[in-house]
């Protein structure tokens, strides 16, 4: 016996991770009681890291004794991203400025950072975005 299927008309095309993403922003909020808050949206990779890197370096010559990475809003880290996160790291600790790195509910980046190790060497917080109390934090996850 022959059994003819009808072709299917259509075949879902699921977007790539790549094209789910969002656009990668960088906000630089201004200096609050002593502190530079830096927000970056969107994903955090090899694309991107230098943008970063550039952001965090108009700053810091600036000497602020706090600085404030909010990755809450990141939807991809990759090795290129750790990296900057690393660099910007040792830079804070070479000029004596705290380094606060707010992930909120992020899995995609809480898991990232323990992934690689960086969750031990950063002062990580799940506290939410803002200003409120990033800088109140005393650095317990």
């Amino acid at each position: 016996m022959l059994v003819v299927q009808p072709p299917a008309t259509a075949i879902p095309v699921v977007p790539s991770a790549r094209e789910q993403r969002r656009v990668f922003d960088i906000q630089v909020i201004r200096p609050y009681f002593g502190a530079v808050m830096v927000r970056i949206r969107g994903a955090l990779d090899a694309d991107s890291a230098l943008q970063l890197r550039s952001a965090v370096s108009t700053w810091a010559h600036r000497r602020f004794p706090v600085l404030v990475l909010d990755l809450s809003e990141v939807d991809f880290l990759d090795a290129a991203g750790l990296a900057v996160l690393g660099g910007i790291h040792a830079r804070t600790v070479k000029e004596n400025t705290a380094l606060r790195i707010i992930t909120g509910d992020n899995r995609v980046v809480r898991r990232a950072l323990a992934d690689s190790g960086l969750d031990h060497a950063l002062n990580v917080s799940r506290l939410p975005s803002g200003w409120e109390r990033a800088t109140e934090f005393s650095g317990q996850s």
